[in-house]
């Protein structure tokens, strides 16, 4: 009997782990591409342009009347901003009006002030935009 150095029974334990080194390094090397793909490609973005949140904001356009709604609408073209002048001027209502519908929108805490001069800034409440 010939000896071949004892390496005949290693052989095929040999092409076995070769093989199974492939496979693993084909698997990672697959498995690290599909991350790559992902992390390229560019997130979701929302298509709207609103700035807020729409949901929140229709139920509360809901429960106001017409002039109510416009000065919330006004607030959230400009957002979420103004002065209580450019109110006034922007809708073309008077000054009373627009004080009468502010202060609506106060007690209902959709609008909170800040004097601002010899105006006030308007702006719309926290829990309406977030």
């Amino acid at each position: 009997m010939r000896n071949n150095g004892g390496s005949g029974i290693y052989t095929p334990l040999l092409w076995v782990i070769i093989l199974l080194l492939i496979i693993i390094i084909v698997y990672f090397w697959y498995i690290g591409d599909g991350k790559n793909k992902e992390s390229t490609e560019k997130p979701e973005t929302k298509t709207e342009t609103e700035p807020f949140e729409s949901n929140k904001i229709e139920a509360a356009l809901r429960l106001l009347n017409e002039n109510e709604k416009l000065v919330v609408q006004a607030l959230i073209d400009h957002g979420g901003e103004m002065l209580q002048k450019d109110i006034s001027y922007e809708l073309d209502i008077t000054r009373v009006q627009t004080h009468r519908i502010l202060q609506s929108l106060i007690n209902r805490e959709i609008v909170t002030t800040e004097y601002h001069y010899n105006t006030k800034e308007i702006t719309l409440a926290n829990w309406l935009i977030q």
